[in-house]
């Protein structure tokens, strides 16, 4: 299989929104974690386990979104689907939405995060009683 085929395979099987999609709701989350963890002494495993859980939850996504179909009657395997199957989709509109929506989400919870640490007052050292 050349690249051009291969590309090409990709995209009809819709491997690239699967993998578009996957990142922006990755990095909503990440962020939404960072956000609420802020403060605790496990903030830094806890991140650094959410990191590795979404990139391997990224691989499986990926092999799924290739191997299998989603058709009216449930999910298929890709080869026992004719490849002139009309299969639902969104539509690119939907899609853009989607991906522009959570992105924004994901943007402004960064914001936020990044708007707190900067006005959080200084806390001073404590003071040691003679």
């Amino acid at each position: 299989m050349d690249a051009k085929t291969f590309f090409r395979e990709l995209r009809r099987r819709n491997v690239h929104k699967v993998a578009v999609a996957y990142a922006v709701i990755a990095w909503l989350l990440i962020e939404a974690t960072s956000l609420l963890l802020s403060g605790h002494e496990e903030r830094a495993s806890a991140m650094t386990m959410l990191i590795v859980i979404v990139a391997l939850g990224f691989v499986v996504a990926l092999y799924i979104s290739w191997a299998f179909e989603a058709t009216p009657e449930g999910m298929k395997r890709t080869e026992s689907v004719p490849p002139d199957a009309v299969l639902p989709t969104w539509s690119r509109r939907k899609f853009a939405a989607f991906i522009i929506l959570v992105a924004a989400l994901a943007s402004s919870l960064l914001a936020f995060d990044i708007v707190r640490s900067r006005t959080k007052p200084a806390s001073s050292p404590p003071t040691v009683a003679p």
